[in-house]
C-alpha cells in the first residue's frame, strides 16, 4: 500500500508540476484511494452525498432490531460532536453491531464515514464496519467530593475549582461523598461510570465567590440568603423565575431557567441557598444578574 501511494504520488507531481503545493497533492491521492477530507460537523449543512466526519460519540440513543421484507436488520442511533456542532448518526446491521457489542461507547472518538440525509435536521447515515474508525477512548477518570446534586446533575469539588457532571449512571449520592468518575467532556463532565470512595464533611469546602467579587461573564458559584421573590413567568417557552440572594458583602438578581424555576415555589425569604456553575452578566436595566441554565446545579439547605 505504501509502495503504492508513494508511485501514487510520483505521478501526480509529474502530471501537475508546480501547479499544486504539497498539502494538495497529498489529497488528491487520498482522493485516489476513495479517502475524504474531513468535515467538520457544522459544515454538514453545504454538503451532499458522502463525506468523512470525526468527533466523539456523546450519547448512545437507542439500539434496535426490525423486520423488513422479512429480513431481521439491526439500527443503532448516536450523537457525534465535535469542537462546534452535533449530528445523529444512524448506523445500520453489521455497523450497528458495533454499538450493540459496546465497541462504539460514549466516549468514543471515531472517524466515520457516511452519507448525509435530511429529514427535519441533518443525519449521517453509516451503512458498513468498514466506514468506521474506532480512534481512541477519550474518556478520563477523575475523584472529587460531591457539594450538591440535582437528579441527574452533580456539583463535584475537582481540585481547586467545581465542576458539574451528568450522570449516565444512577447512584444515591450525597453531600460530602468522595467519588471516581469515568467520562468525558469539559463544561459539562459526562459520567458514564461511577463509585463512591469515601465520606467526609464538605461543609468546610470554601468555593464561593463573595457576590461583591463577582465579574460579568465569568462562570461563578454563590451562597446566600433568599432576599427577595420576583415572581414566575414564561419567556419564549422556557419557565423563568426572578429571585435575589444576598450575603454580607451584597445582593444580586438570580434567574432560575427551565427546570431550575420548579425550585421558586419551594423558597422563601431567608432560606439559605448554595449556587453552582451559573453565569452572570449585565442585565438590560445595567445591573448585574446571574442566569441559572441546564449546566448549573441549585441546592435549598
Amino acid at each position: 500500500m505504501m509502495d503504492e501511494y508513494g508511485r501514487r504520488m510520483r505521478k501526480f507531481r509529474e502530471h501537475f508540476g508546480d501547479l499544486i503545493d504539497e498539502d494538495t497533492l497529498k489529497l488528491l491521492v487520498d482522493y485516489s484511494f476513495g479517502k475524504l477530507p474531513i468535515t467538520k460537523l457544522s459544515e454538514l449543512a453545504n454538503k451532499k452525498g458522502k463525506v468523512f466526519v470525526e468527533g466523539v460519540i456523546e450519547k448512545i440513543l437507542s439500539v434496535r432490531e426490525f423486520i423488513k421484507d422479512g429480513k431481521r436488520g439491526l439500527v443503532a442511533s448516536a450523537i457525534l460532536k465535535d469542537e462546534n456542532a452535533r449530528v445523529r448518526v444512524t448506523f445500520w446491521n453489521d455497523s450497528a453491531e458495533l454499538v450493540k457489542t459496546g465497541d462504539i461507547a460514549e466516549g468514543c472518538r471515531v472517524k466515520l464515514r457516511g452519507f448525509i440525509k435530511r429529514r427535519d435536521d441533518i443525519e449521517l447515515s453509516v451503512n458498513d464496519p468498514s466506514d468506521v474508525e474506532i480512534l481512541e477512548d477519550s474518556r478520563e477518570r477523575i475523584r472529587g467530593i460531591v457539594l450538591a446534586t440535582n437528579d441527574v446533575r452533580v456539583a463535584l469539588k475537582h481540585g481547586n475549582s467545581v465542576r458539574v457532571c451528568l450522570l449516565k449512571c444512577r447512584v444515591n449520592l450525597k453531600r460530602g461523598d468522595v467519588i471516581e468518575a469515568l467520562g468525558f467532556g469539559n463544561e459539562e463532565f459526562i459520567v458514564t461510570e461511577l463509585r463512591v470512595i469515601n465520606h467526609v464533611k464538605a461543609d468546610f469546602l470554601n468555593v464561593f465567590t463573595p457576590i461583591s467579587k463577582i465579574i460579568p461573564l465569568q462562570k461563578v458559584n454563590l451562597r446566600g440568603r433568599v432576599s427577595g421573590l420576583n415572581g414566575l413567568r414564561l419567556v419564549k417557552g422556557k419557565d423563568l423565575a426572578e429571585i435575589f440572594i444576598s450575603d454580607e458583602t451584597d445582593r444580586v438578581k438570580v434567574l432560575l431557567w427551565g427546570e431550575h424555576a420548579k425550585l421558586y415555589k419551594e423558597l422563601d425569604v431567608g432560606d439559605l441557598i448554595e449556587i453552582y456553575n451559573a453565569y452572570p452578566k449585565i442585565g438590560w436595566d445595567g445591573e448585574m444578574e446571574v442566569h441559572c441554565g441546564r449546566s448549573s446545579v441549585l441546592q435549598k439547605l
